[in-house]
């Protein structure tokens, strides 16, 4: 007799090579219906990348320029409350009033700034976002935030690992680029077990079922039993770090992750962390995220947007735990990059602008660092004839029509 195991698994097979053949099932488009605030979304929460497409698609017309970063940019987040004065709520505003308030000063105009940031993302991650977002709401100028750790992150499996490239990536065909989002033969695998196993096929069709069932005359009706959320806001200081620093995760709902203005300065010291992300300052990855960098540059000239990369600012003691021939290399890589893809390229990683003040730890601007980043910004763009220029021709004749 043919044991149960082995005749499951000639079963499991046998469905798979059939499912094999079957046409791939098209790729859903974003839409802005898909961001509905449902009961169940405000009683469960979403991740946060469900708030950032939302956000996106819900204005009523594509930013005039967005700003890509990992939680490097909570610095700006932390400097829009102090600019408001109000709580900014990360579930409901992207905006960064402060950065549009120095480019009104700067070049006489005022563009809607989108802050395209999630703790974490790496270059590949920005990438996907955009193949995902830009099609049909391109903005004029893009501002590609970088640091060694987005490219070197030795705490990182693979470029597809991430949260945010596994959500966007449901909405753009990104199957050209599976070997270089999951290169090391592990991942590999488990990306092929866990999306690109036929049989995983049927996981729609039995959703969809489900909510079919869900609502026929077989199973009790279901009622919605949904409240308004629970007011959850951070009050304490190291509460407020955590925020500004990134260190969220899972699903967020309204008024769970708040910063307020006037931040009580603290400062940690998160060399031990860092010491562990870029313990191989030459990971498979490094070259990886290089790649990407060069395709998604490509792909934003492509549809015509500008883009300006900045080098964020450290600490000395974070840039210290790197060599200067490291330095050396991966500032002449960045810059090689940006020449090749008409990107206006500025380094404020050694600036002295910045000061320990400016710091929450090694690497995240408290609000006053995220005050002097976008002054930096802004005087780079009215600096660039090519990056001033795109954001006049989007502005200027909706200035003229009022």
């Amino acid at each position: 007799m043919v044991p149960r195991f082995l005749t499951a698994l000639i079963l499991f097979a046998f469905l798979n090579l059939a499912l094999a053949r079957l046409p791939l099932a098209e790729i859903a488009a974003l839409n802005a219906r898909d961001f509905a605030l449902t009961d169940e979304a405000m009683r469960e929460g979403k991740p946060a990348s469900w708030w950032l497409a939302r956000l996106f698609l819900s204005s009523e017309k594509p930013p005039d320029m967005v700003v890509c970063g990992s939680s490097q940019i909570g610095g700006l987040q932390a400097a829009d409350a102090n600019t408001s004065g109000a709580i900014i709520d990360l579930t409901s505003n992207r905006s960064c009033i402060t950065l549009e308030n120095d480019l009104s000063k700067r070049i006489g105009i005022k563009p809607a700034v989108f802050l395209s940031a999630l703790p974490g993302a790496m270059v590949s991650d920005h990438f996907v976002i955009g193949r995902a977002l830009y099609q049909k709401r391109a903005p004029a100028v893009l501002v590609l935030t970088v640091s060694p750790r987005d490219f070197i992150d030795n705490t990182l499996s693979a470029a597809g690992a991430t949260d945010s490239y596994r959500y966007f990536s449901q909405y753009n065909d990104m199957t050209s680029y599976t070997d270089l989002a999951f290169h090391e033969p592990w991942s590999r695998l488990t990306y092929f077990v866990s999306t690109e196993l036929p049989v995983r096929r049927l996981i729609p069709t039995v959703q969809k079922v489900i909510s079919n069932l869900s609502q026929s005359e077989f199973l009790p009706e279901i009622k919605s039993v949904a409240k308004a959320p629970e007011k959850i806001e951070a009050v304490t200081a190291a509460d407020q770090l955590k925020l500004v620093t990134g260190g969220y995760g899972g699903n967020l709902r309204p008024g769970q992750a708040v910063l307020r203005p006037n931040l009580p300065k603290i400062y940690v010291d998160n060399t031990v962390d860092y010491m562990h992300r870029y313990s191989n300052a030459y990971p498979s990855s490094y070259g990886v995220q290089l790649k990407y960098m060069k395709e998604f540059l490509a792909d934003l000239k492509s549809r015509g947007i500008k883009v300006l990369v900045v080098g964020m600012p450290l600490t000395p003691r974070n840039r210290a735990l790197l060599t200067n021939s490291f330095w050396a290399g991966f500032k002449r890589k960045i810059a090689e990059r940006c020449e090749q893809g008409d990107a206006v390229y500025i380094d404020l990683s050694d600036s002295p602008d910045f000061t320990a003040g400016d710091f929450c730890d090694t690497v995240h601007l408290n609000a006053d660092g995220g005050a002097k980043l976008a002054q930096h910004i802004a005087d780079a763009i009215a600096q660039s004839n090519v990056l001033r220029t795109a954001l006049e021709a989007r502005l200027k004749p909706v200035a003229q029509r009022l």
